[in-house]
């Protein structure tokens, strides 16, 4: 197996001082001149300081997204700031078992992925076959292309809190790969036009009003009860957002490229809050079956955590920038629904959603309102960073709440609801992490513990994980079912 080192500077626009951690022990660089070129070095220098600062051209050094995730959103994630020699030593741990778990599973060669492992893995994981019938038709290509985003967001900075600071609040990530990767995907087979009879369809509300088109909503509706067995991609223009989404949602904000085309899911789940028209579109198959790629399990290890994301978000990104594929399409625009119902809980609450997608929800925060912040976003399942669990959290607030994300209608159906709830509410990680906020510590020691065990055998991993679970879990309250949810009936004078 391939090991890689890391390397943290102080200012990684200006690599100089840091610390490097090739075997476990961090010691202090002056630059990346100290780094061997024996081992492959993932530091945390971004994307574009990378490339101005010609390391692009150094063989041995990678950017601070190599694990798609840059490494300091990890180190702000897992409550490692302050300390960069500790910091490189925990993710050094932790993402070479990523990178274990990764090449048990298919030949990468880190030092042949120049870019990043997740696009090493699309090339892989990806078939020729699924974007070739995109290939000489231009139109169902924009279709496809215009329907896929990866993060949605809206927040200006006039509305920033003034002193808020944006923090990132995960989804555990073996439980939505698990979840992702278990969805019926589309086939790109039997490619068809969709003809609309009387030129475009108005659903949808917004602001109290309604579209008010019963021939309208029946012929979506028809395009609905085909959807288990067909993706559609549909041509539309948004007229009309609620006032009361629009802080934080509006179609093709936040993406690169205008978008006038979505799947089918994603317009159902925008007609709740939007008047939308459709003007045609494209359809073709859905497998009948999820395709039999590799189980992701629920797991309690970060660093599998790590390895899974990067592998479900291969198969759920393009193998190629010119060949855009209906899975990307079709899976993104799952993930931004579910999270998406994330974001409104927010922003009931009166926090400012800046962004959401790909696999997380960045939402900015004043010091006052943190620990409010974490309990809701444990109330969803969701992870909020480590270093904001400093004070004890009430067992009523984190105990995690379903029926958050359901609407109770045709899209949570389509999307496979129920089967991220599961994912959710099975997940080991997040009950640990649960378990330290109830009593205000700081989950990284636990965390690495936990990932640890992933170097043990069977039986001794086993042993070893339930000591750890009868130590840090036993007071995480049970999930809150609708019927609990709700079981206060008190007579307020009002109920006739």
């Amino acid at each position: 197996m391939s090991k890689i080192g890391i390397a943290l500077f102080a200012d990684p626009k200006k690599p100089t001082d840091g610390y490097a951690c090739e075997n476990g022990e961090s010691t202090e660089i002056s630059g990346t001149h100290e780094l061997s070129t024996d081992v492959l070095w993932v530091t945390n220098i971004r994307p574009y300081d990378f490339i101005q600062g010609g390391y692009g051209q150094l063989r041995h050094i990678r950017s601070s997204n190599f694990f798609r995730t840059d490494l300091g959103y990890l180190i702000r994630e897992w409550g490692l700031e302050g300390d960069l020699s500790e910091a490189a030593e925990y993710l050094h741990k932790i993402l070479n078992r990523a990178l274990h778990v990764i090449q048990d599973r298919n030949p990468v060669d880190p030092k042949d992925s120049r870019i990043g492992l997740r696009q090493s893995l699309s090339e892989i994981v990806v078939p020729d076959s699924i974007s070739e019938p995109l290939v000489d038709n231009l139109e169902i290509n924009n279709a496809v292309a215009q329907s896929i985003q990866y993060n949605q967001g809206r927040a200006s900075s006039s509305r920033i809190p003034a002193g808020a600071k944006i923090c990132s609040f995960v989804v555990p990530r073996s439980a939505l790969a698990n979840f992702l990767m278990s969805r019926r995907f589309p086939s790109s087979k039997s490619w068809q036009p969709i003809t609309i009879r009387s030129g475009v369809l108005r659903i949808g509300s917004a602001n109290g009003r309604s579209a008010n088109d019963s021939s309208s909503d029946e012929s979506f509706s028809k395009m609905l009860s085909m959807a288990e067995s067909k993706e559609f991609f549909l041509d539309i223009d948004v007229r009309e957002i609620d006032r009361r989404f629009a802080s934080h949602k509006s179609f093709g904000v936040g993406d690169r490229t205008s978008r006038h085309y979505a799947c089918v899911e994603e317009v159902a789940e925008m007609a709740h809050y939007s008047i939308i028209d459709i003007r045609g579109g494209w359809s073709c198959d859905k497998y009948q079956e999820a395709l039999p790629y590799p189980d992701m399990p629920d797991e309690f290890s970060a660093g599998r955590g790590i390895a899974n994301e990067i592998y479900s978000l291969g198969i759920a990104s393009n193998k190629d920038a010119n060949k855009p594929t209906p899975w990307t399409a079709y899976l993104r625009c799952v993930e931004r629904i579910i999270l998406g119902r994330a974001a409104d809980q927010f922003t009931r609450q009166g926090f400012v959603v800046g962004s959401y997608g790909t696999g997380r929800i960045n939402v900015f925060l004043r010091s006052a309102e943190k620990s409010k912040a974490a309990e809701l976003a444990l109330s969803l399942g969701l992870l909020p960073p480590y270093s904001l669990l400093t004070q004890p959290l009430s067992p009523g607030q984190v105990a995690f709440k379903p029926k958050l994300y359901y609407r109770d209608d045709i899209v949570d159906g389509l999307i496979g609801l129920t089967d991220f709830i599961d994912c959710l509410e099975s997940d080991w990680l997040r009950m640990f992490v649960a378990g330290a906020a109830l009593k205000g510590e700081n989950p990284s020691g636990v965390q690495l513990e936990l990932d640890a065990l992933l170097d043990l055998p069977e039986d001794r991993r086993l042993a070893s994980f339930e000591a750890l679970v009868i130590k840090h879990i036993q007071d995480v309250p049970e999930t809150v079912s609708p019927d609990t949810e709700d079981s206060d009936e008190s007579d307020d004078g009002l109920t006739f």
